[in-house]
């Protein structure tokens, strides 16, 4: 079956047409920014969301952040986890629930999220071993790197489950399928809707680029930009090979030498201690991935 004639005017069009972020994205990042916030500012604009607060709640209790005794209240959520990190969550929240889709579909959105969740939680492992300063930063950036193939599935379902069969049919990365059937990427289209929602510049860098090993080609971005790539690169490697969750494909590769060295991670002992890590961060999240993708 043909597919449309995926033109930049088209995709553009379509793009358009998807759901807006809710306002409290927007709100909560200014307050969270201004250095002079509090968190009684913090609690009154997520008061208006009460589902998000929830959501915020339920997060904060699971097994991943393992908080005693728990929280009952979002202010002693904030207390625990920080101003930014409750901005991750309901960043990460509110765009896993902008692109909901509607079931049933060819598309497993469920093994889906599992795969970027995982990539989340394996960029804030490692972001935190090689000493990022905003770990937690990392996680949303992690999550949300294929964000493009749930627009791209939206824009064209046929076009999308079409890119992800030869992809596993010829055992080939989901990549290199769009590029042999001459489809737009989903790190384009990625790109553009993370711009439409105006993300912050570390998630559009790892969504336009976690499939671009040289850093010369990053079209200059900044050095610390290329280490948020850096890390969302090698943590989509890593939960491939883990196979935890699904993206369409199932090719697995070992991390490059010269990603290693950029990262300045030990090959040996360092990358072994690290995998160990990432592993038992995955191990305490079942409950968390359960309720950020619910």
């Amino acid at each position: 079956m043909a597919a449309l004639n995926l033109t930049d005017e088209y995709i553009i069009k379509k793009i358009d047409e998807l759901p807006t972020l809710p306002t409290i994205i927007y709100e909560l990042s200014r307050v969270i920014n201004d250095p002079m916030s509090s968190t009684s500012e913090v609690e009154k604009i997520m008061a208006n969301d009460m589902s998000i607060t929830t959501k915020v709640l339920k997060l904060a209790n699971s097994a991943y952040y393992a908080i005693p005794g728990g929280v009952s209240s979002l202010s002693r959520a904030i207390a625990y986890l920080g101003f930014d990190t409750v901005n991750q969550l309901v960043l990460s929240s509110s765009i896993i629930k902008a692109l909901e889709i509607d079931p049933p579909s060819k598309f497993d959105i469920n093994q889906f999220w599992t795969h970027s969740i995982g990539v989340g939680i394996a960029s804030e492992v490692i972001a935190k071993e090689v000493k990022h300063p905003m770990p937690s930063d990392l996680f949303t950036s992690g999550l949300t790197h294929d964000i493009g193939k749930v627009a791209q599935y939206t824009i064209d379902a046929e076009s999308m489950v079409r890119i992800a069969e030869l992809a596993i049919e010829k055992n080939m990365t989901y990549a290199d399928s769009e590029s042999e059937l001459s489809l737009p990427t989903h790190t384009k289209i990625g790109g553009l809707l993370a711009e439409k929602w105006q993300l912050p510049q570390e998630i559009v860098v790892a969504i336009k680029f976690h499939h671009q090993l040289d850093p010369n080609k990053r079209m200059g971005i900044s050095a610390k930009l290329s280490q948020v790539v850096d890390i969302v690169y090698l943590a989509n490697l890593l939960i491939h090979a883990l196979q935890f969750g699904h993206s369409g494909h199932s090719v697995r590769t070992g991390a490059p030498k010269e990603l290693m060295e950029r990262l300045n991670i030990d090959p040996g002992d360092g990358f072994k201690k690290l995998l160990i890590n990432i592993k038992n961060s995955l191990g305490q999240a079942e409950e968390f991935i359960k309720v950020i993708g619910s």
